[in-house]
């Protein structure tokens, strides 16, 4: 008799002990538990209401929206619970404090913290690619990081430098920044216990197959300018003159707004091989003619307006997915979808009318999905360039089945 390598449950309620004895139905020694919740329920209750129902790490964050496959559609004011279940999967959680303050050691810590806690059993992980060939194993994900920084003091990249400093340039990592709902008052992290300004890093190793991918709905149109002047994420100017001048004049309006921003949004493309245009969204107009971002602008790229609608927005999004599932090697059998979703790219679904979850069950039938909406989104182009990013869709696939199937 054939079983599965992987069981996998997922439950959603406004009650956290509901959500999680939901999952706990598919699953009932879990391995892993990884819960999004809505910034409006008190994270300690949500952490200790599943704790008590489960020996096992729990990772999460609070969000700007839930989503999961048994309600069909994206939430608020609830808890999604997914859960793991596996002997061909080990499990590391780690904690960066102080993210705010010192992003880099906060990237340091949480790997030293998470692969400091891993029971890696290098048997159990290749036993998976037991009767394939070097390509193959060549190709398996033998570690792979979710990442769930604090979304409020915009130093993603910073976190992310730390963590590649320890990791190394090819580490296999998605995930996206904890949310609180558009309050922007203060969000929360779960690993083994509650935190805030902090950054969670789960890495995962086994012989399951698993892959990644980011995408976005946009394409770029002809209106575009080249940024002569940034630091960070700030752009002072662009064709040479001040920024927020400038994106009036090609944008043709009197008066830079959150709203306008929350629809015109920009891109450019990457210097990897990829050649992917990347999105970043702007904030607002700041002082002097400068215009802040959500993300890390490099000058001397030209910045595209980017643009879309229904039909490309779904076609990219089916486009993410089978990268995600290809990067998997195209396991025959999905375990587990977890979506890492820009809250500006759920509010351009809200205007476009459509469902990720929808795309999914017709893709793939009824496969377990769990995610939420980000504060940004971290991941790497198809050129392995890995980057925080804004509007964009980050995906990670685990796979039913093993490398070596």
């Amino acid at each position: 008799m054939h079983i599965d390598p992987l069981k996998v449950g997922v439950g959603i309620s406004k009650d956290p002990t509901t959500a999680i004895n939901n999952a706990l139905e598919e699953t009932k020694n879990p391995t892993l538990v990884i819960v999004f919740s809505s910034s409006e329920l008190n994270p300690n209750e949500v952490y200790e209401s599943i704790k008590n129902e489960v020996n096992c790490p729990i990772v999460g964050c609070s969000t700007a929206g839930e989503i999961c496959s048994s309600t069909g559609k994206e939430t608020t004011g609830t808890v999604a619970v997914m859960t793991l279940e596996s002997k061909y999967l080990s499990v590391g959680v780690g904690v960066g404090k102080n993210l705010k303050e010192n992003p880099f050691k906060a990237g340091l810590e949480a790997v030293e913290n998470a692969y400091k806690n891993i029971k890696f059993n290098p048997f159990i992980t290749f036993l998976g690619a037991m009767r394939k060939g070097a390509y193959d194993i060549a190709n398996m994900k033998t570690f792979m990081n979710i990442v769930l920084p604090d979304g409020l003091h915009g130093v993603e990249e910073e976190f992310l430098r730390g963590v590649i400093s320890k990791l190394g340039k090819s580490a296999h990592i998605i995930g996206g920044s904890a949310g609180d709902d558009l309050k922007f008052n203060q969000t929360y992290q779960f690993a083994n216990g509650v935190y805030t300004n902090s950054a969670v890093l789960c890495v995962l190793s086994g012989g399951l197959k698993m892959g990644t991918a980011i995408g976005h709905p946009y394409h770029p149109t002809d209106i575009g300018a080249t940024v002569t002047k940034a630091e960070g994420r700030i752009v002072y100017e662009l064709d040479g003159k001040p920024a927020a001048e400038r994106m009036k004049e090609i944008l043709g309006v009197d008066e830079l707004t959150p709203e306008l921003f929350a629809e015109k949004t920009f891109g450019f493309r990457t210097i990897d091989v990829s050649g992917e245009y990347v999105v970043r969204s702007a904030v607002k107009e700041g002082e002097n003619g400068a215009v802040p971002f959500y993300a890390e602008i490099p000058k001397g790229v030209y910045f595209s307006v980017m643009d879309t609608n229904k039909e490309y927005a779904i076609k990219k999004f089916e486009e993410t997915l089978n990268k995600a599932i290809a990067d998997a090697g195209h396991p025959k059998k999905i375990g587990a979808v977890i979506i890492f979703n820009c809250i500006l790219r759920h509010l351009a679904k809200e205007r476009l009318g459509f469902s990720d979850l929808e795309i999914i069950r017709e893709k793939l039938g009824d496969v377990p999905v769990i995610g939420f909406n980000t504060y940004g989104e971290q991941g790497s182009t198809s050129g392995g360039a890995i980057g925080h990013h804004n509007q964009t869709s980050a995906i990670l696939i685990i796979g039913n089945e093993l490398v070596s199937q």
